[in-house]
């Protein structure tokens, strides 16, 4: 039996693995406007047309493939205050892959985001940074120190 591409668009989505992310909400006041801001941020977000029984006020977006999408659960550094106490406030932070954080700060700020903490080494394989986006969600930046495994850019 042959496949279709009519068979493809009717067949389920394949879920991902239990405890997988499979979506990332941002909260905003006005969502085109927000939309604009993570477009010109991240060019690899895909923002497909919005589809007529979507509810009002929602702006979808998908990442490019593969993901690459990571995560862990971090011990606080000794006398580093606890998340309620932290300017990042409560909560999980998403972190996007980026290949310089100097060059996606600039285009952060000047974008009208927040830097809340700068570039920080996470040992020797990277840093990281977080900002807040115009509505003050946050989210994070993490990029690779090739050098550490071997590959020299």
């Amino acid at each position: 039996m042959s496949s279709t591409t009519e068979d493809k668009k009717s067949a389920p989505p394949t879920p991902p693995p239990v405890g997988s992310p499979c979506w990332v909400e941002i909260m905003s006041s006005d969502p085109p406007k927000l939309k604009e801001f993570y477009a010109a941020l991240f060019p690899g977000w895909k923002f497909p047309e919005k589809k007529k029984d979507d509810p009002e006020g929602v702006v979808h977006y998908t990442f490019e493939q593969p993901s690459g999408l990571s995560g862990g659960i971090i011990k606080l550094p000794e006398g580093m205050p606890k998340p309620s106490e932290q300017p990042m406030g409560i909560g999980y932070t998403v972190y996007f892959y980026v290949e310089s954080i100097d060059e996606i700060e600039k285009n952060i700020v000047g974008l009208g985001g927040v830097k809340v903490l700068g570039k920080t080494a996470e040992r020797q394989f990277g840093w990281f940074a977080n900002f807040k986006d115009p509505e003050g969600n946050r989210f994070g930046t993490y990029e690779t120190n090739w050098a550490a495994f071997g590959d020299k850019e």
